[in-house]
Protein backbone atom coordinates (compact mmCIF):
# COMPACT_ATOMS: atom_id res chain seq x y z
CA UNK A 1 0.00 0.00 0.00
CA UNK A 2 2.65 2.79 0.95
CA UNK A 3 4.63 1.95 -2.66
CA UNK A 4 1.14 2.43 -3.90
CA UNK A 5 0.38 5.77 -2.69
CA UNK A 6 4.11 6.63 -3.38
CA UNK A 7 3.92 6.09 -6.95
CA UNK A 8 1.12 8.22 -7.74
CA UNK A 9 2.37 10.91 -5.79
CA UNK A 10 5.64 10.64 -8.17
CA UNK A 11 3.69 10.30 -11.15
CA UNK A 12 1.53 13.25 -10.64
CA UNK A 13 4.59 14.95 -9.35
CA UNK A 14 7.19 14.19 -11.98
CA UNK A 15 4.91 14.68 -15.06
CA UNK A 16 3.40 18.05 -13.12
CA UNK A 17 0.42 16.95 -15.09
CA UNK A 18 -1.79 20.36 -16.52
CA UNK A 19 -4.43 20.04 -13.96
CA UNK A 20 -2.68 19.63 -10.78
CA UNK A 21 -2.25 22.48 -8.18
CA UNK A 22 1.47 22.53 -7.39
CA UNK A 23 0.99 25.14 -4.37
CA UNK A 24 -0.41 24.09 -1.02
CA UNK A 25 -3.85 24.69 -0.22
CA UNK A 26 -4.40 26.26 3.06
CA UNK A 27 -8.01 26.27 4.59
CA UNK A 28 -7.76 29.54 6.93
CA UNK A 29 -7.43 32.16 4.27
CA UNK A 30 -10.15 34.01 5.98
CA UNK A 31 -7.47 34.98 8.68
CA UNK A 32 -4.16 35.15 6.69
CA UNK A 33 -5.34 35.89 2.52
CA UNK A 34 -1.53 37.24 2.81
CA UNK A 35 -0.22 34.14 1.83
CA UNK A 36 -1.90 34.23 -1.59
CA UNK A 37 -2.34 37.56 -2.45
CA UNK A 38 0.51 40.08 -1.62
CA UNK A 39 -1.55 43.26 -2.12
CA UNK A 40 -3.23 42.18 1.34
CA UNK A 41 0.29 43.22 3.20
CA UNK A 42 -0.89 46.17 5.36
CA UNK A 43 -4.54 45.13 5.70
CA UNK A 44 -4.88 45.36 9.19
CA UNK A 45 -4.02 47.83 11.49
CA UNK A 46 -1.62 45.91 13.46
CA UNK A 47 1.52 43.78 12.23
CA UNK A 48 0.32 40.05 12.24
CA UNK A 49 2.98 37.40 13.02
CA UNK A 50 1.72 33.78 11.46
CA UNK A 51 2.92 30.62 12.12
CA UNK A 52 0.39 27.62 9.97
CA UNK A 53 1.90 24.10 10.35
CA UNK A 54 -1.09 22.15 7.76
CA UNK A 55 -0.54 18.78 7.99
CA UNK A 56 -3.23 16.65 4.96
CA UNK A 57 -4.08 12.77 5.08
CA UNK A 58 -2.41 12.43 8.19
CA UNK A 59 -1.27 8.70 8.45
CA UNK A 60 -0.82 8.57 4.84
CA UNK A 61 2.79 8.18 3.79
CA UNK A 62 4.03 10.89 1.16
CA UNK A 63 1.30 12.89 2.12
CA UNK A 64 1.33 16.46 1.77
CA UNK A 65 2.59 18.68 4.71
CA UNK A 66 2.96 22.40 5.19
CA UNK A 67 4.75 25.23 6.90
CA UNK A 68 4.44 28.83 6.67
CA UNK A 69 6.21 31.98 8.58
CA UNK A 70 4.50 35.26 7.36
CA UNK A 71 4.04 39.23 8.57
CA UNK A 72 3.21 41.91 7.06
CA UNK A 73 2.88 45.52 8.33
CA UNK A 74 1.50 48.74 6.84
CA UNK A 75 3.79 52.36 7.69
CA UNK A 76 0.56 54.79 7.05
CA UNK A 77 -0.79 56.86 10.17
CA UNK A 78 -2.50 54.38 12.55
CA UNK A 79 -5.97 55.57 13.92
CA UNK A 80 -6.02 56.70 17.20
CA UNK A 81 -9.68 55.73 18.31
CA UNK A 82 -11.28 52.10 18.06
CA UNK A 83 -15.16 52.56 17.28
CA UNK A 84 -15.42 49.10 15.01
CA UNK A 85 -18.21 47.13 16.28
CA UNK A 86 -17.46 43.43 17.61
CA UNK A 87 -13.95 42.76 17.96
CA UNK A 88 -11.59 45.34 16.31
CA UNK A 89 -8.72 43.16 15.72
CA UNK A 90 -11.19 41.55 13.25
CA UNK A 91 -11.54 44.49 11.11
CA UNK A 92 -9.38 45.72 8.40
CA UNK A 93 -7.09 48.72 8.02
CA UNK A 94 -8.29 52.18 7.74
CA UNK A 95 -4.34 52.85 6.63
CA UNK A 96 -3.04 54.11 3.28
CA UNK A 97 0.29 54.56 1.57
CA UNK A 98 3.00 51.60 2.04
CA UNK A 99 3.54 48.58 2.88
CA UNK A 100 5.65 45.57 3.14
CA UNK A 101 5.86 41.55 4.07
CA UNK A 102 7.29 38.24 3.80
CA UNK A 103 7.30 34.73 4.61
CA UNK A 104 9.73 31.59 4.49
CA UNK A 105 8.04 28.66 3.85
CA UNK A 106 8.34 24.66 3.30
CA UNK A 107 5.73 22.64 1.23
CA UNK A 108 6.47 18.70 0.70
CA UNK A 109 4.20 16.28 -1.19
CA UNK A 110 5.84 12.75 -1.70
CA UNK A 111 9.40 13.08 -2.95
CA UNK A 112 9.09 16.70 -3.89
CA UNK A 113 9.72 20.13 -1.67
CA UNK A 114 9.61 23.06 -2.17
CA UNK A 115 11.27 25.70 0.71
CA UNK A 116 11.87 29.62 -0.16
CA UNK A 117 11.09 32.95 0.47
CA UNK A 118 8.93 35.70 -0.24
CA UNK A 119 8.99 39.87 0.36
CA UNK A 120 6.47 41.53 -0.34
CA UNK A 121 5.74 45.22 -1.30
CA UNK A 122 2.05 46.86 -1.30
CA UNK A 123 0.96 50.36 -1.93
CA UNK A 124 -2.70 51.30 -0.57
CA UNK A 125 -5.15 53.86 -2.00
CA UNK A 126 -7.78 55.95 -0.39
CA UNK A 127 -10.86 56.54 -2.06
CA UNK A 128 -13.00 59.68 -1.58
CA UNK A 129 -15.73 58.58 0.70
CA UNK A 130 -18.55 60.19 -0.92
CA UNK A 131 -18.15 58.43 -3.75
CA UNK A 132 -17.20 54.87 -2.52
CA UNK A 133 -19.21 54.64 0.59
CA UNK A 134 -19.23 56.08 4.23
CA UNK A 135 -16.77 54.25 5.88
CA UNK A 136 -14.01 54.84 3.15
CA UNK A 137 -12.61 52.57 0.76
CA UNK A 138 -9.36 51.54 -0.38
CA UNK A 139 -7.55 49.64 -3.25
CA UNK A 140 -3.96 48.03 -2.85
CA UNK A 141 -1.62 46.93 -5.39
CA UNK A 142 1.30 44.21 -4.32
CA UNK A 143 4.06 42.62 -5.90
CA UNK A 144 6.03 40.01 -4.28
CA UNK A 145 9.39 38.19 -5.37
CA UNK A 146 9.51 34.86 -4.40
CA UNK A 147 12.98 32.70 -4.54
CA UNK A 148 13.03 28.93 -3.40
CA UNK A 149 14.36 25.99 -3.65
CA UNK A 150 12.46 22.73 -5.47
CA UNK A 151 13.70 19.31 -4.23
CA UNK A 152 13.73 15.45 -5.50
CA UNK A 153 14.25 13.48 -2.65
CA UNK A 154 16.85 10.66 -4.25
CA UNK A 155 15.93 8.15 -1.48
CA UNK A 156 12.56 7.66 -3.35
CA UNK A 157 14.11 6.41 -6.46
CA UNK A 158 15.65 3.08 -6.21
CA UNK A 159 18.84 1.72 -7.47
CA UNK A 160 18.88 0.77 -11.16
CA UNK A 161 15.86 3.24 -11.48
CA UNK A 162 16.63 5.60 -15.23
CA UNK A 163 16.07 8.14 -12.57
CA UNK A 164 18.74 7.27 -9.89
CA UNK A 165 21.43 9.78 -9.17
CA UNK A 166 22.53 8.63 -5.73
CA UNK A 167 21.42 11.71 -4.33
CA UNK A 168 18.73 14.11 -4.05
CA UNK A 169 18.14 16.55 -7.15
CA UNK A 170 17.95 20.02 -6.85
CA UNK A 171 17.00 23.25 -8.42
CA UNK A 172 16.65 26.78 -7.28
CA UNK A 173 13.75 29.12 -9.40
CA UNK A 174 13.40 33.05 -9.05
CA UNK A 175 9.47 34.00 -9.65
CA UNK A 176 7.16 36.62 -8.55
CA UNK A 177 3.28 37.15 -7.29
CA UNK A 178 0.80 39.67 -8.15
CA UNK A 179 -2.02 40.97 -6.70
CA UNK A 180 -4.44 43.65 -6.10
CA UNK A 181 -7.27 43.91 -3.03
CA UNK A 182 -10.28 46.30 -2.86
CA UNK A 183 -11.55 46.61 0.65
CA UNK A 184 -13.25 48.70 3.18
CA UNK A 185 -14.89 47.83 6.77
CA UNK A 186 -17.70 46.15 4.79
CA UNK A 187 -16.58 44.27 2.19
CA UNK A 188 -13.58 43.31 0.64
CA UNK A 189 -12.46 41.74 -3.38
CA UNK A 190 -9.06 40.55 -4.29
CA UNK A 191 -7.65 39.14 -6.97
CA UNK A 192 -3.45 37.43 -7.29
CA UNK A 193 -1.65 35.81 -9.69
CA UNK A 194 0.72 33.37 -8.60
CA UNK A 195 3.79 31.62 -10.63
CA UNK A 196 3.57 35.20 -12.46
CA UNK A 197 6.22 33.99 -14.57
CA UNK A 198 5.46 30.12 -15.26
CA UNK A 199 9.61 29.61 -14.20
CA UNK A 200 11.20 26.30 -15.65
CA UNK A 201 11.95 23.60 -12.99
CA UNK A 202 15.42 21.98 -14.44
CA UNK A 203 16.67 19.50 -13.16
CA UNK A 204 19.98 18.32 -14.98
CA UNK A 205 19.92 14.91 -16.69
CA UNK A 206 17.38 13.39 -14.19
CA UNK A 207 14.44 13.67 -17.19
CA UNK A 208 12.81 16.18 -15.34
CA UNK A 209 14.52 18.98 -17.60
CA UNK A 210 12.09 22.10 -18.13
CA UNK A 211 8.83 21.07 -16.77
CA UNK A 212 6.71 24.30 -15.83
CA UNK A 213 5.74 25.96 -12.63
CA UNK A 214 1.81 26.58 -14.09
CA UNK A 215 0.27 30.09 -13.19
CA UNK A 216 -2.02 30.08 -10.42
CA UNK A 217 -5.48 32.51 -10.15
CA UNK A 218 -6.72 33.41 -7.44
CA UNK A 219 -10.31 35.22 -6.46
CA UNK A 220 -11.82 35.79 -3.42
CA UNK A 221 -14.52 38.09 -1.89
CA UNK A 222 -16.56 39.08 1.19
CA UNK A 223 -18.95 40.93 2.91
CA UNK A 224 -19.04 41.34 6.85
CA UNK A 225 -22.83 41.86 8.36
CA UNK A 226 -22.61 43.11 11.65
CA UNK A 227 -25.72 41.78 13.87
CA UNK A 228 -24.79 43.77 17.01
CA UNK A 229 -22.12 45.26 19.01
CA UNK A 230 -20.52 41.98 19.78
CA UNK A 231 -21.69 39.86 16.96
CA UNK A 232 -20.71 39.75 13.34
CA UNK A 233 -21.03 37.21 10.37
CA UNK A 234 -18.80 37.35 7.20
CA UNK A 235 -19.74 35.16 4.11
CA UNK A 236 -17.28 34.63 1.46
CA UNK A 237 -16.01 32.74 -1.74
CA UNK A 238 -12.69 31.95 -2.70
CA UNK A 239 -12.28 30.65 -6.27
CA UNK A 240 -8.50 28.83 -7.10
CA UNK A 241 -7.79 27.35 -10.44
CA UNK A 242 -4.95 26.98 -12.96
CA UNK A 243 -5.86 28.16 -17.15
CA UNK A 244 -5.58 24.17 -17.65
CA UNK A 245 -7.54 22.73 -14.24
CA UNK A 246 -10.56 22.92 -12.88
CA UNK A 247 -12.27 25.59 -10.30
CA UNK A 248 -11.37 25.07 -6.74
CA UNK A 249 -14.22 27.06 -5.16
CA UNK A 250 -14.48 27.43 -1.13
CA UNK A 251 -17.77 29.35 0.35
CA UNK A 252 -17.60 30.20 3.52
CA UNK A 253 -19.24 31.53 6.89
CA UNK A 254 -17.84 33.02 9.32
CA UNK A 255 -19.22 33.92 12.68
CA UNK A 256 -17.02 36.34 15.06
CA UNK A 257 -18.57 36.55 18.40
CA UNK A 258 -16.35 39.25 20.42
CA UNK A 259 -12.95 37.88 20.29
CA UNK A 260 -13.86 34.33 18.96
CA UNK A 261 -14.53 33.27 15.77
CA UNK A 262 -15.72 30.00 13.92
CA UNK A 263 -16.56 29.36 10.25
CA UNK A 264 -17.91 26.39 7.77
CA UNK A 265 -16.72 26.26 4.52
CA UNK A 266 -17.97 23.84 1.33
CA UNK A 267 -14.91 23.15 -1.10
CA UNK A 268 -16.57 21.78 -4.04
CA UNK A 269 -15.92 18.25 -4.42
CA UNK A 270 -17.78 17.36 -1.29
CA UNK A 271 -15.21 19.01 1.13
CA UNK A 272 -16.02 20.68 4.06
CA UNK A 273 -14.01 22.74 6.65
CA UNK A 274 -14.47 23.24 10.35
CA UNK A 275 -12.67 26.54 11.63
CA UNK A 276 -12.52 27.93 15.23
CA UNK A 277 -9.70 30.57 16.57
CA UNK A 278 -9.30 33.79 19.10
CA UNK A 279 -7.73 36.88 18.30
CA UNK A 280 -7.29 38.97 21.64
CA UNK A 281 -5.18 41.21 21.94
CA UNK A 282 -1.77 40.68 21.06
CA UNK A 283 -2.46 36.61 20.83
CA UNK A 284 -3.97 34.79 17.93
CA UNK A 285 -4.78 30.95 17.68
CA UNK A 286 -6.93 29.30 15.36
CA UNK A 287 -7.22 25.75 14.05
CA UNK A 288 -9.04 23.54 10.73
CA UNK A 289 -10.07 20.22 10.21
CA UNK A 290 -10.77 19.08 6.79
CA UNK A 291 -13.15 16.39 5.63
CA UNK A 292 -13.65 14.65 2.51
CA UNK A 293 -16.76 12.98 1.77
CA UNK A 294 -15.67 11.52 -1.77
CA UNK A 295 -12.25 10.60 -1.00
CA UNK A 296 -10.43 7.19 -1.29
CA UNK A 297 -7.37 8.41 -0.43
CA UNK A 298 -8.44 11.01 2.27
CA UNK A 299 -10.77 8.86 3.30
CA UNK A 300 -7.87 6.24 4.35
CA UNK A 301 -6.04 9.13 6.75
CA UNK A 302 -6.91 10.57 9.56
CA UNK A 303 -8.32 13.66 8.23
CA UNK A 304 -6.67 17.02 7.35
CA UNK A 305 -5.71 19.61 10.20
CA UNK A 306 -3.63 23.37 9.64
CA UNK A 307 -2.88 24.86 13.16
CA UNK A 308 -1.81 28.88 12.95
CA UNK A 309 -0.22 30.30 16.61
CA UNK A 310 0.32 34.22 16.00
CA UNK A 311 1.83 37.44 17.62
CA UNK A 312 -0.29 40.57 17.37
CA UNK A 313 2.38 43.51 17.12
CA UNK A 314 1.86 47.07 16.94
CA UNK A 315 -1.52 47.20 18.04
CA UNK A 316 -2.37 51.01 19.11
CA UNK A 317 -2.64 50.90 23.14
CA UNK A 318 -6.27 52.53 22.35
CA UNK A 319 -7.44 49.53 20.83
CA UNK A 320 -6.28 47.03 24.09
CA UNK A 321 -8.12 49.57 26.03
CA UNK A 322 -11.35 50.09 24.69
CA UNK A 323 -11.35 45.77 23.94
CA UNK A 324 -10.36 45.17 27.75
CA UNK A 325 -12.96 48.13 28.62
CA UNK A 326 -15.87 46.61 26.57
CA UNK A 327 -14.70 42.92 27.97
CA UNK A 328 -15.25 44.65 32.19
CA UNK A 329 -18.75 46.29 31.00
CA UNK A 330 -19.99 43.27 29.52
CA UNK A 331 -19.12 41.14 32.67
CA UNK A 332 -20.63 43.65 34.49
CA UNK A 333 -23.89 43.49 32.52
CA UNK A 334 -23.83 40.03 33.07
CA UNK A 335 -23.46 39.38 36.82
CA UNK A 336 -26.26 42.28 37.48
CA UNK A 337 -28.34 40.14 34.60
CA UNK A 338 -27.53 36.72 36.92
CA UNK A 339 -28.07 38.73 40.12
CA UNK A 340 -31.38 39.89 38.71
CA UNK A 341 -33.10 36.78 38.32
CA UNK A 342 -31.73 34.91 41.60
CA UNK A 343 -33.76 37.83 43.27
CA UNK A 344 -36.89 37.52 41.13
CA UNK A 345 -36.66 33.63 41.89
CA UNK A 346 -36.72 34.56 45.40
CA UNK A 347 -39.32 36.85 45.73
CA UNK A 348 -41.46 34.65 43.49
CA UNK A 349 -41.15 31.73 46.32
Amino acid sequence: MRTFYITLLLIATLQISAKAQQLPLYSQYVENGFLFNPAMAGSRIYTPVRLTIRNQWVGIDGAPETQALSFHKNFGDRCTTCDAIGNPLSRRSNQRGTAIGGYIFNDKYGAISRTGIEFTYAYHLEFKRQYYGKRGTRLAFGLGGIFYQYKFDGDYIPVGDPLYTGGDIVSYIPDANFGVYLYNNAYFVGFSIAHLFESSVKMGDAGLDNDIMLRHYYFNAGYTFNINNHVSLEPSVIVRRTLDSQNYIDVTAKLYIRSFWLALSYRNHEQYVGMIGINFAKYYFGYSYDYYSNNELANQSNGTHEITFGLNLDVPKSMIKEIMRRNRTDAAKTRRKIRQKRTNKFMFF
